[in-house]
């Protein structure tokens, strides 16, 4: 476990890249509860795939993923910042919660 946290406080240095913790204190203010991605193309069209246990859903739907994206977007907003993310996982790493 500690090599898995190391690796994502490296990540979190990687210039490029953002690291945010959603912690399951969010409760129901979780908006996502699968995997999500969601992609850009060249024509500024939007996909989104999202993966269950049982399938995978690809959707090009503007209609569908919309409101997917805003999710993620609330997501974003609810979880740590990248600072506090990483905190979180020194004390981790530490071994305190």
């Amino acid at each position: 476990m500690d090599d898995q946290l190391a690796s994502l406080a490296e990540f979190a240095a990687l210039p490029n890249t953002v690291l945010q913790i959603a912690p399951f204190t969010m409760g129901d203010r979780r908006p996502l509860s699968l995997p999500l991605y969601v992609l850009t193309m060249e024509n500024r069209s939007l996909l989104s795939y999202a993966e269950s246990a049982q399938r995978g859903q690809l959707e090009r739907e503007r209609g569908a993923v919309v409101p997917l994206l805003t999710a993620y977007h609330q997501l974003q907003a609810e979880a740590l910042s990248q600072a506090a993310s990483v905190a979180m996982i020194n004390q981790l790493r530490k071994g305190t919660p």
